[in-house]
């Protein structure tokens, strides 16, 4: 099963995301694999985006990612986590972030499948809080321009104009986990 991924970065505060950024939150409703008997098990990607000082405080995009074959041709896919950590070291927490969440869009309607408020003090990795349980599956709709079988998701946040961010942004690591089955 071949996967596309179409990321798309709008910017509407302190949040800059690399052309890959949204593709974790994106890839936790993936199914990532080239075939059907190899995407069984659990599935671990990594990804990442930058965070800027600006004068506003939230942040906000979307992403897609495509694949080739249709997600029903599985039995099962499921979230199992999504992890936030600071790549840089000199950066003591997360605490400059003060919400993100992520959620699947199908037909307009928007479900929210993840988010974490506040950010623990003094950690540097930090698991977001799954909140959607269910199969993942249906989340991809058949994209007719490419044939593909796609998932939206839209991501939004704070960030905590109090805390000081580096001039030149803080990058942040996602490592999202499915289990297909």
């Amino acid at each position: 099963m071949s996967m596309l991924i179409r990321t798309c970065r709008r910017g509407l505060a302190s949040l800059y995301l690399s052309t890959r950024t949204g593709a974790a939150l994106t890839v936790a409703l993936s199914l990532g694999a080239s075939a059907c008997a190899s995407v069984i098990g659990e599935h671990e990607v990594e990804t990442k985006f930058l965070v800027k000082p600006t004068s506003q405080s939230t942040f906000s995009g979307w992403s897609e990612l495509s694949v080739s074959e249709d997600p029903n041709s599985v039995d099962r896919a499921e979230l199992m986590y999504i992890r936030l950590e600071a790549r840089d070291n000199n950066v003591p927490d997360l605490t400059f972030l003060k919400r993100v969440s992520a959620a699947a869009v199908v037909d307009g309607e928007s479900t929210v499948v993840a988010k974490k408020a506040p950010m623990p003090a003094g950690e540097r990795i930090v698991p977001l809080e799954r909140v959607y349980h269910d199969d993942i599956r249906h989340f991809f709709y058949k994209d007719d321009e490419s044939g593909d079988y796609t998932v939206h998701v839209d991501w939004e946040g704070e960030v905590d104009r109090t805390k000081t961010i580096p001039a030149e942004g803080v990058w942040m690591k996602v490592l999202v986990a499915v289990r297909i089955e």
